[in-house]
């Protein structure tokens, strides 16, 4: 009877512990966050594309003036379908649902998710197509033959150089101990 009880009472102690599992409406925080990350990138993603990637294409010109340009735009606008408007969907495929404060290295784990996820020749497929039926307009000569051609090497360079967890976990507050980060338009 004895270890019976013992035994009770230790499953219903685990079972009041905290959850300890990046939590649902916290993946989706995350998400939402990767837009305002890539509008900050802009110009870094469009200067490292213009160095290393418009060199290894057949008009560096052309590139450095609309490719590399044009490079940011399409990811944002991928970023905003499938990562902010798809944010509960991305999340439910990582296998994440409830709500607590998550770690440092849920962070790392759910963006190292996300980069396998964007990486994905698969998924840089699929993007493509998205971007050939949404992000090109009628009016936009040569776009869907550009994203075509282009995108794919263009994104798979970006990503390695931009799409490093650790990196970007580290900026945020669950990593540096912010309690309330500062306001990209109000500097303290």
């Amino acid at each position: 009877m004895k270890v019976l009880i013992t035994l009770l009472l230790a499953v219903a102690s685990t079972m009041a512990a905290p959850e300890t599992r990046f939590s649902c409406s916290e993946c989706v925080n995350e998400m939402h966050h990767l837009g305002f990350l890539i509008n900050q990138g802009h110009e870094a993603i469009t200067a490292y594309l213009q160095t290393n990637y418009c060199p290894t294409s057949d008009d560096v010109e052309e590139c450095e003036e609309h490719l590399a340009f044009y490079y940011p735009h399409m990811l944002g606008a991928l970023v905003q379908h499938y990562f902010v408007d798809g944010a509960v969907h991305v999340c439910q495929t990582m296998g994440i649902c409830e709500a607590r404060a998550y770690t440092c290295d849920e962070c790392v784990q759910g963006l190292e998710w996300v980069e396998a996820y964007v990486e994905d020749p698969i998924m840089v497929a699929e993007m493509m197509i998205w971007l050939e039926q949404n992000f090109c307009i009628n009016e936009w000569e040569g776009c869907k033959e550009g994203v075509a051609k282009y995108f794919q090497p263009m994104h798979i360079m970006a990503m390695e150089k931009f799409m490093i967890p650790t990196e970007i976990c580290n900026q945020e507050p669950v990593c540096t101990g912010e309690t309330h980060p500062p306001h990209p338009t109000h500097p303290q």
